[in-house]
């Protein structure tokens, strides 16, 4: 009984693995409707200098 509750574990596991390995799109989808997502900071920090545009590459501005 223990080896079939291991082993269902094991698969389980192992689904979820390349779930997300082959269709990273769809197991994003899924792990946010059950809510387990990750999440991610809003924004981030401010970049220093040029007012914090995207355009910026290392130290000066575009």
């Amino acid at each position: 009984m223990i080896q079939s509750l291991i082993v269902i574990a094991l698969v389980v596991v192992a689904l979820l693995f390349w779930l997300n390995r082959l269709f990273p799109v769809h197991a994003t989808r899924l792990k946010a409707q059950l809510g387990i997502a990750r999440q991610t900071a809003p924004g981030g920090a401010p970049k220093k200098g040029c007012n914090g545009c995207d355009g910026c590459k290392g130290g000066g501005c575009h």
